[in-house]
């Protein structure tokens, strides 16, 4: 008996546009990194996932904090464009987790997945930005993107990714996570 497995796994790169909106979000998390907690081997990056102090708690950023509430608005937009070109009609979702990433030069982290249940982005704020990875396992095929700032990847939730060791001095991105509402 032969298996034969087939899959397609894609990552959608779109834009924000809006330089004075992506400058905004970063101007927030410049500010705020102090409170953001150090994640992973060696403390290699800060994030603010789950994780502000217990006065400022923010689970879904991008709805907690009114200085982003602009940037939500385009994230659904984009997230909203995508769902009705890939399943031809509107589709009804909700972001429902979204942080901050604040990386180092040399920082990175290893291949993950997020959700079984949607989709993930991440949208890159910096002007410089380490690769991200994406692989399909078993078959180890893997595709590196370098992101620019303004860029927004979309990518299913089960889909592993990484980001490769930084070069540059600091990379923030905004990532979240959304799913598809029930009929």
């Amino acid at each position: 008996m032969e298996e034969i497995i087939l899959k397609k796994v894609s990552v959608f790169k779109t834009r924000i546009e809006d330089i004075e909106l992506l400058d905004v979000v970063n101007l927030f998390a410049e500010k705020n990194e102090e409170n953001f907690k150090a994640k992973g081997w060696q403390k290699i990056y800060k994030t603010d996932y789950n994780c502000f102090n217990s006065t400022e708690y923010m689970k879904n950023i991008i709805y907690d904090a009114p200085e982003l509430f602009p940037l939500a608005k385009k994230l659904e937009d984009k997230v909203c464009e995508l769902l009705k070109n890939t399943h031809n009609k509107h589709v009804p979702f909700m972001i429902y987790f979204s942080w901050i990433n604040i990386m180092k030069k040399r920082g990175y982290q290893e291949f993950h997945k997020h959700d079984q249940q949607g989709g993930s982005g991440v949208l890159y704020l910096s002007d410089e930005n380490s690769e991200i990875e994406f692989s399909v396992f078993p078959e180890n095929t893997r595709k590196r993107i370098k992101p620019e700032k303004g860029d927004l990847l979309l990518f299913e939730g089960t889909t592993f990714h990484r980001v490769l060791e930084s070069q540059v001095e600091k990379r923030i991105s905004l990532a979240f996570n959304f799913y598809l509402s029930p009929k």
